[in-house]
């Protein structure tokens, strides 16, 4: 607990600083641009449609009118874009995780930064990794939530252990794979596996906040970060 609660009140400390704005304005411009990207992708496939025919005329009906109009194809898109805007800006800002965690090594642990930088292409593999198992999870305990939906706190334990334990995983891994092997980052990962499930549950919070989700990767990375520099002053290195 006190090295969750130091570095939660470092995260904090830099939550105003440059490094830190950079990436969340870098991350929602991309995301914005991306989705406008996504818009006009979309119209442009709509119009080369060929409407399917089915047995029922008045499916036949509904999806040509859906079609022609205009409005209603963008009403639909951008609720849908809505929806999905905080996973997918999550995904933009983890290309930029490395400024967020040299900014905290900068800052805190001088003497051991790491010798290299993730790189985007590096970034956006472990972060769609992470994205996709996070979905498969939760989509496999389904049949759980629903089973135990008559103890309204058991789909609540079973939500915030699982994404706990992934996002804890995933934002270590981006951290400490700078700084070790993958084999000795597994390692000191289960030597610190209480830390880090914690550290998960803290960025499953954050992400569980309207409007401040959109804060949780740059949030996590730098918590995860702190709370792997701690473990390894506990023991010396």
């Amino acid at each position: 607990m006190k090295n969750i609660a130091r570095a939660s009140e470092r995260t904090l400390a830099q939550i105003f600083e440059p490094a830190f704005l950079r990436v969340f304005f870098l991350g929602i411009l991309t995301t914005f641009l991306a989705m406008i990207a996504t818009w006009f992708l979309a119209g442009y496939l709509k119009d080369q449609i060929t409407l399917t025919h089915f047995d029922w005329q008045w499916v036949n009906d509904v999806f040509q009118w859906f079609l022609d109009i205009d409005w209603i194809f963008n009403i639909v898109f951008f609720f849908l874009m809505g929806i999905f805007f905080p996973p997918i800006a999550t995904i933009f800002m983890s290309l930029y995780l490395d400024d967020i965690i040299d900014a905290v090594e900068d800052k805190y642990y001088p003497d051991h930064k790491a010798g290299k930088r993730l790189g985007m292409g590096h970034l956006a593999y472990l972060a769609l990794r992470l994205a996709l198992m996070i979905i498969m999870l939760n989509i496999l305990v389904i049949p759980l939530y629903l089973f135990f939906f008559w103890l309204a706190f058991v789909p609540l334990v079973i939500f915030y252990v699982l994404n706990s334990y992934l996002l804890g995983w995933g934002y270590y891994e981006m951290v400490a794979v700078r700084h070790l092997g993958i084999r000795e980052a597994g390692r000191h990962r289960k030597s610190i596996r209480g830390q880090i499930l914690l550290g998960g549950f803290v960025i499953t919070l954050l992400y569980s906040l309207p409007v401040v989700n959109l804060l949780a990767p740059i949030l996590g990375a730098a918590l995860l970060a702190h709370l792997f520099h701690l473990s390894l002053r506990e023991r010396g290195n």
